[in-house]
C-alpha cells in the first residue's frame, strides 16, 4: 500500500518532460505543481493524524481522494489544446486532491506497523515499510520504458493504484500512554539542526528530481520521450541503489555523525559528477548523489531520535517528515526556477550545499548525538 505513494510521486517526476510536451507549460509551472502537492502533504499528515476511525475506514477514504485527483490528471493530458492557465489550474487541482488522500497513508502504516510488533522489532519493520515505499518509486520511474506502448497504459496504472488501498486492514487505534516530555524550546533546539540538514538534503534532491529530465534535454539534445525515459531509468537505478545502502549500511547510534558526513559528501560528489558533458558520469553521478541521500537520512534521523525523551519521539519524527516534505516542494520549486536561469545550476547548487554542510556538520549539528535523552535529563 505504501508503494501506491512511492508510485505516483516518480512516475510524476518521470513524466515532467511529457507534462511539458502535452500541456506547454514551462518547467517553474510544473515545479509549482509538485509543491502545491508538497504543501498539501505539510498540512493534511498532522490532520490525518487526527482521525479517529478504524485503518479500513480511513484508507478507503484516502483511495477516494487519490484516484479522483489521478482521474483530474489524466484529464488534463488527455485533453489538447488546453489553454496555459486552465492547464496550471487542472494540474494543480488534480495534485492538491491525490496528496490530500496519499499524506495520510505513509503515518498511519507507519504507526499500525509500529504498534503491531514489539520494540526490538520495530526498526527492522519500519524498514522493510520504507523499502516498500523505494520500490513503489521504483515502479513509478519506469513507467516511461515501454514508450511504444504508448501513455495509456501509465495513466491507467496511476489511476488504478489507490485501489490497494482497499485491502487496508480494520486495525483500530490505540489508546496513547502517558509519557514524560521536555519543554518545548529546549526540544527545538536539540533537534533544529538536524531537522534543517534533512531540509537542506531533501531541498538539494528535490531540485535534481525535478529538473533531470528537462537537463537530459538541455544538455544532450534528447526529445521529451526519450528524456523522459532515460530520467525514468536513473530514477529508478538511484532508488534501487538508496534501498541497498539504507538496509545494508544504516548506522548504529555511535557512527551517526561519520555517517551524516560521509553522505553529505557523497551527495556533493555526485552532484558535482552530473555536470560532465558525459553521459556516463550524469548516471553514475546521480546513484552517488542517491547513495549520499540513503546514507546521511537515517544517520541524522536516528541522532534526531536519540536526542528527545520517548515521549516526544513520535513529534520530532513527525517534524522530521515535514521537513523533508518541506524540502522536496520547495526543491521542486527552485528547481525549476534555477533551471530556467541555466540548467546546470540545480546541480551546481546541490554539490555546494553538500559540500559546505559535510565540513560545517561537526559545528552546525553539535556533539555527536549517540545517547538517548531520559526525563530526569
Amino acid at each position: 500500500m505504501v508503494a501506491t505513494v512511492g508510485f505516483g510521486q516518480s512516475a510524476l517526476l518521470a513524466l515532467v518532460p511529457i507534462i511539458v510536451a502535452r500541456t506547454g507549460l514551462d518547467a517553474p509551472a510544473i515545479g509549482a505543481v509538485a509543491f502545491a502537492g508538497a504543501m498539501t502533504f505539510l498540512v493534511g499528515a498532522p490532520l490525518w493524524g487526527q482521525r479517529s476511525q478504524g485503518l479500513r475506514v480511513r484508507f478507503r477514504v484516502l483511495a477516494a481522494l487519490m484516484i479522483v485527483g489521478q482521474l483530474l490528471f489524466l484529464a488534463t493530458l488527455a485533453t489538447p489544446g488546453l489553454p496555459g492557465a486552465r492547464a496550471l489550474g487542472l494540474l494543480m487541482l488534480s495534485r492538491i486532491i491525490y496528496s490530500a488522500g496519499a499524506s495520510g497513508l505513509t503515518p498511519h502504516a507507519q504507526a499500525t506497523v509500529a504498534n503491531a510488533v514489539g520494540p526490538a522489532r520495530r526498526p527492522a519493520a519500519l524498514a522493510r515499510l520504507g523499502a516498500g515505499l523505494g520500490m513503489g518509486r521504483i515502479l513509478g520511474s519506469l513507467v516511461t520504458l515501454p514508450g511504444a506502448a504508448g501513455l495509456w497504459p501509465v495513466l491507467t496504472a496511476l489511476t488504478l493504484a489507490p485501489l490497494t488501498l482497499l485491502a487496508a486492514p480494520d486495525v483500530q487505534e490505540r489508546a496513547p500512554s502517558t509519557r514524560q516530555t521536555i519543554p518545548l524550546r529546549q526540544l527545538l533546539s536539540a533537534v533544529g539542526p538536524l531537522l534543517a540538514t534533512g531540509f537542506i538534503l531533501t531541498l538539494g534532491f528535490g531540485q535534481i528530481q525535478m529538473t533531470l529530465g528537462l537537463f537530459l534535454q538541455a544538455w544532450f539534445g534528447m526529445d521529451a520521450h526519450a528524456a523522459a525515459r532515460w530520467a525514468g531509468l536513473a530514477y529508478a537505478l538511484t532508488a534501487v541503489v538508496m534501498i541497498a545502502v539504507q538496509l545494508r549500511l544504516a548506522p548504529r547510534p555511535g557512527g551517526a555523525m561519520r555517517h551524516m558526513r560521509l553522505g553529505l559528501a557523497l551527495f556533493a560528489l555526485g552532484s558535482a559528477v552530473m555536470l560532465a558533458p558525459l553521459f556516463p558520469a550524469l548516471m553514475a553521478g546521480a546513484l552517488l548523489a542517491g547513495a549520499g541521500v540513503a546514507m546521511a537520512t537515517p544517520a541524522y534521523t536516528a541522532s534526531l531520535v536519540g536526542r528527545v525523551p520517548a515521549g516526544q519521539q513520535t513529534a520530532a519524527a513527525g517534524w522530521l517528515a515535514s521537513a523533508h516534505v518541506l524540502g522536496q516542494g520547495a526543491g521542486a520549486l527552485t528547481g525549476g526556477l534555477m533551471f530556467a536561469l541555466w540548467p546546470g545550476a540545480p546541480l551546481l547548487f546541490c554539490a555546494a550545499a553538500g559540500l559546505i554542510l559535510a565540513m560545517a556538520l561537526h559545528r552546525f549539528v553539535g556533539s555527536p548525538p549517540g545517547e538517548a535523552m531520559d526525563a530526569g535529563e
